[in-house]
């Protein structure tokens, strides 16, 4: 029985070693900007475009001006999303846990941009306190939802431990 199990574990190095430079080319999946101005988490949603390349068609960014004690979510996206509001919901584990509106603009021919408030309100501070503390208790892996697309996104957890000690640090 060993000697099975010890050409089974061979076996399966000698693949990775071989089938590892065949697979896709790692992306990330988030990044932070942290200094003593501002505390930054950008998460981005990934897709394969026609060529089979992942790229990001949605990042969304959790940002704080430490100096002016501003925050709020910021949303870029690709050219397709349309300009004006619409709500754009939080999911956790296939079931919405929140709702924010956003108000997008067009930035040229580029992309989309908004910023998040909480359904009803005005407020993007109010937005950013409720969204990072969802993010957090979903350890960045979470789905927004708007227009009956799903955007998934997965943050590294040295980044999310980053933000949120710059955040703890600036309050």
């Amino acid at each position: 029985m060993y000697k099975i199990n010890f050409l089974l574990r061979v076996i399966s190095a000698l693949l990775l070693i071989f089938c590892l430079p065949l697979q896709a080319a790692l992306h990330p999946v988030s990044s932070t900007e942290i200094n003593e101005n501002q505390c930054r988490l950008d998460i981005f949603h990934l897709f394969k475009n026609d060529q089979k390349k992942f790229e990001s068609n949605m990042q969304l960014a959790m940002i704080t001006d430490v100096r002016h004690r501003h925050r709020y979510i910021a949303i870029k996206a690709d050219i397709n999303h349309p300009a004006g509001f619409e709500n754009i919901s939080y999911y956790r584990s296939g079931q919405p846990v929140e709702v924010f509106t956003a108000n997008w603009r067009k930035n040229g021919n580029k992309h989309s941009v908004t910023r998040l408030v909480m359904l009803g309100g005005t407020s993007d501070k109010q937005a950013f306190d409720v969204f990072t503390k969802l993010v957090h208790q979903d350890e960045g892996h979470f789905e927004i939802k708007r227009s009956g697309n799903r955007y998934r996104f997965n943050a590294d957890s040295q980044d999310l431990d980053d933000f949120f000690n710059c955040l703890q640090r600036n309050r």
